[in-house]
């Protein structure tokens, strides 16, 4: 490759791996919430735990750092509960409808 394709930004950058962004998996999202709904104590710990640290070992098999995967795992924890509170708030607002209907 010449120099002044380089220079120009025609030169093949380093490769780097980009996973692809959690907070955009809705599905696994909706998942995790809609068990932790449903499941308490020890249990619902011992299932956030696991799910987080198959997010990681995923990430780390897909050469992550360990900066990014923690990055990665504190915003799939963050979309998780946001999405429990949007359930929620939800359903309070289908009561409170279904309270003026009744």
């Amino acid at each position: 490759m010449s120099a002044a394709l380089k220079d120009a930004g025609f030169s093949k950058p380093p490769e780097q791996i980009v996973p692809f962004p959690l907070y955009g998996q809705v599905g696994t999202i909706r998942r995790c919430a809609r068990e932790l709904e449903n499941i308490h104590g020890d249990v619902a710990l011992h299932y956030w735990k696991r799910e987080c640290r198959a997010l990681a070992e995923n990430l780390r098999r897909l050469g992550c750092d360990e900066e990014e995967i923690s990055v990665q795992v504190l915003t799939f924890q963050t979309e998780v509960q946001v999405e429990m509170m949007r359930r929620y708030s939800q359903r309070l607002a289908d009561e409170a409808q279904n309270d003026i209907h009744a």
